[in-house]
């Protein structure tokens, strides 16, 4: 059953993605992060440094009660234009804390900047970088950020390299061309979404003249050989329902060990109130505790 808090959360992010469709990008990208030190959900069982990887940059966290060496990776989303380290703070520090392991927050380039493959490259070269010290790593990642784990991994694969250890996706994006029925079907209820006409316009600024259904772009078109172990949450009343439903459905089809949660109730990456609502607090030890085994294997 879903929480009491339930509709006080719903009824906030509308308000929000209300107040956020007046702002210029560079307005909104100032916004998430400020949204996120006002909710003030960090968990404090963490410590927090910057993060310096050559020309990549971000957030390490380390979790005051560290049980593995592996690292995560997370992937924050935004549509590939807004979000950083600390937009997703909160998601971050509770994955450390929950899972005992490091992870790595990364400010990937944005969009309209930075086109794809600006953003996938720089997921593979950090993961390239760290895997030099032969770690065991995890990717992580949300909405834009979970189709960066999943395209990473492909890269990955496509080109023979080492892949992750495992990989959590919270309300991933793998559809840029919309063409599932769930971004109609849902629109009336998904407070993010209640329209197709940011997500194009979100899809059309990342691929610029690449095809949408390229599968770096839209992993839902890929042919899988491996991939890694995968978890996956997303909620009943999100457009991206059916992206991560039929992406679940391809790995089962290539016999990858592949966990769906669907959350009733819950909206686009409501993980972002983790510590606050219970619904994003259980996803979160979910995730986290799938990543440390596999990082422990």
């Amino acid at each position: 059953m879903p929480s009491t808090l339930t509709p006080h959360y719903y009824q906030m992010i509308k308000n929000q993605i209300a107040l956020w469709n007046t702002m210029s990008l560079e307005e909104r990208r100032l916004s998430y992060a400020a949204v996120s030190i006002e909710r003030d959900n960090f968990s404090r069982e963490v410590n927090i440094t910057k993060a310096e990887l050559g020309k990549h940059s971000g957030e390490w966290i380390t979790p005051h009660q560290l049980a593995s060496s592996g690292i995560i990776i997370h992937l924050h989303g935004g549509a590939f234009a807004v979000g950083n380290a600390i937009s997703h703070r909160a998601i971050g520090t509770h994955l450390a804390q929950n899972s005992g392991c490091k992870v790595l927050m990364l400010d990937y380039p944005l969009c309209p900047e930075n086109p794809y493959p600006a953003a996938l490259m720089d997921v593979v070269e950090v993961f390239q970088l760290l895997k030099k010290g032969e770690q065991n790593i995890a990717l992580s990642g949300d909405s834009a950020g979970g189709n960066l784990a999943i395209t990473a991994s492909l890269y990955l694969e496509q080109h023979q390299l080492p892949l992750p250890n495992a990989i959590g996706l919270m309300s991933p994006w793998t559809d840029l061309t919309l063409s599932n029925a769930s971004h109609q079907s849902k629109a009336s209820v998904d407070p993010y979404f209640p329209n197709s006409e940011r997500l194009i316009g979100a899809a059309n600024t990342y691929a610029g003249s690449t095809p949408k259904n390229d599968a770096l772009i839209s992993p839902q078109f890929a042919k899988i050989k491996s991939f890694p172990p995968t978890m996956t949450h997303v909620g009943e009343l999100e457009v991206l329902i059916e992206d991560a439903q039929l992406w679940h459905k391809k790995l089962q089809a290539a016999q990858i060990e592949s966990h769906l949660e669907v959350y009733p109730m819950m909206w686009h990456v409501w993980q972002h109130f983790v510590g606050l609502l219970p619904e994003a607090t259980q996803s979160i030890e979910q995730i986290a505790q799938f990543l440390k085994v596999h990082l422990q294997k």
